[in-house]
């Protein structure tokens, strides 16, 4: 059989069939198999993402400043103030530093406490957000200007405040030129042993004894118990 014999037969076999299945054409799906893709159902669409915050943008020049109170309640006990603080320029980092420059962690050697042990606390959770306009971006009205807001401070580790009169008396030491130092002129008479010998230097230490123990017998005393102590090393 040649091959255009076999096309036509095979042709003629296909027209004996009907070109659509009928509307109530079933078959048996475990004789037959599946000839279709089976598909997952959908899922439900996911829950809405949250709105994103809106910084507020200010216009150049309009930034607003408010007054700013840092507060620690323990372990160091610290308070101050920053007047006119302008709230998109100030940072978190600057706020750090300011209770950087008033804390020390070790009074003897003067170690500085590292930024990232100062944690600042904004109703007593930790901020988020670079600057306190960021910081404060869920409260427009503080934002306004001529405000006052309070941020907590927390030294991981303890820190010890400076004593601000002391410092800037050391700074202004630091400031002053250098002195000249003072010439003292060698001192002129009996030195040494020579003082001890004399009753004058006994006199002396008796008079003392007397107007600190205000006694005038037991100075006495106490005079020969000293100058037989001595004596008895000679």
């Amino acid at each position: 059989m040649s091959e255009l014999t076999f096309c036509k037969s095979f042709l003629s076999a296909l027209d004996t069939r009907p070109v659509k299945l009928p509307a109530d054409y079933v078959f048996d799906p475990q004789t037959v198999g599946l000839r279709v893709p089976y598909t997952l159902p959908r899922l439900p669409p996911p829950h809405p993402s949250m709105p994103k915050k809106i910084k507020p943008t200010l216009a150049p020049g309009s930034s607003k400043s408010i007054r700013v109170h840092l507060k620690s309640a323990r372990n160091p006990v610290l308070q101050f103030t920053l007047d006119q603080a302008p709230v998109s320029t100030t940072t978190v980092e600057d706020l750090k530093r300011e209770v950087g420059q008033r804390v020390v962690s070790d009074v003897q050697t003067g170690a500085t406490v590292p930024l990232e042990k100062i944690k600042v606390l904004y109703k007593r959770k930790p901020v988020t957000g670079k600057t306190i306009a960021e910081v404060l971006v869920d409260e427009p009205d503080v934002l306004t200007g001529g405000k006052e807001v309070e941020f907590g401070v927390m030294i991981m580790g303890g820190a010890t405040v400076i004593d601000a009169q002391p410092l800037a008396q050391t700074n202004q030491k630091e400031n002053e030129p250098p002195t000249a130092p003072i010439q003292t002129k060698p001192a002129v008479g009996p030195s040494g042993e020579q003082v001890l010998k004399m009753d004058a230097f006994w006199d002396d230490l008796q008079g003392f004894l007397a107007q600190r123990i205000k006694d005038e017998k037991e100075a006495a005393r106490l005079r020969q118990i000293f100058h037989a102590a001595w004596t008895g090393t000679q």
